[in-house]
């Protein structure tokens, strides 16, 4: 498993710096260039450098996860105070993107949790839910009561995930429409880290 996350991780940079190194060549080849002229090739190299900044703290997170030398600092923590912050968080940019974002948590729970971790969680499900969701669509965020425990609940009417992938989308680096994930810029760590986020908490997570 060590040998195909090093294998994995090492493709996933690949691309990005073959980007970067390509683009810098070129801007190298006309040193008469403005940055104007030149605007398309450095906004290339910006993008690329911020995709692999987020892939490299991905792969720091679950490294440090798989050492036990990831904290987890438990207080109390109100679920609805947390889900309507994350709820003016994205609304904005649903807003932006023709979307419609509903919060549906009317009774309040409180959790022994990391707030720090749970605010991650939710934003690798809700940016997930934001990326494959065309307009017009709507994206619920939701909390009940289960006995001692609570149900949070990301939903969305999106494009979907065909039956064959449900197993592995929590694995690793797993995409799966590769096409489709690179197009948006993710790494196939969200769902990865979101797992490990609720199990160190004792929870499940499922889709």
């Amino acid at each position: 498993q060590q040998q195909q996350f090093v294998a994995d991780a090492s493709h996933e940079l690949r691309t990005p710096l073959a980007v970067v190194s390509s683009n810098a060549e070129l801007l190298l080849r006309h040193p008469d260039h403005t940055i104007e002229e030149e605007s398309q090739r450095v906004t290339n190299i910006v993008r690329e450098a911020r995709r692999m900044t987020k892939l490299v703290a991905d792969l720091l997170t679950l490294a440090r996860s798989d050492a036990n030398q990831t904290e987890i600092n438990l207080g109390p923590v109100s679920v609805k105070d947390l889900l309507t912050n994350m709820a003016s968080q994205f609304a904005p940019l649903a807003e932006m993107q023709g979307l419609t974002l509903e919060l549906q948590a009317e009774e309040d729970a409180e959790l022994m949790a990391d707030r720090e971790r749970l605010d991650q969680l939710l934003h690798i499900l809700l940016d997930n839910a934001l990326k494959y969701t065309p307009p017009p669509g709507r994206i619920t965020l939701g909390a009940a009561k289960q006995g001692n425990s609570v149900l949070i609940t990301v939903e969305d009417t999106g494009v979907g995930i065909p039956a064959v992938d449900l197993p592995r989308v929590f694995d690793r680096f797993y995409r799966g429409d590769k096409a489709r994930t690179r197009k948006h810029g993710g790494t196939g760590l969200g769902l990865a880290i979101a797992k490990w986020i609720v199990e160190r908490h004792g929870g499940r997570i499922r889709v």
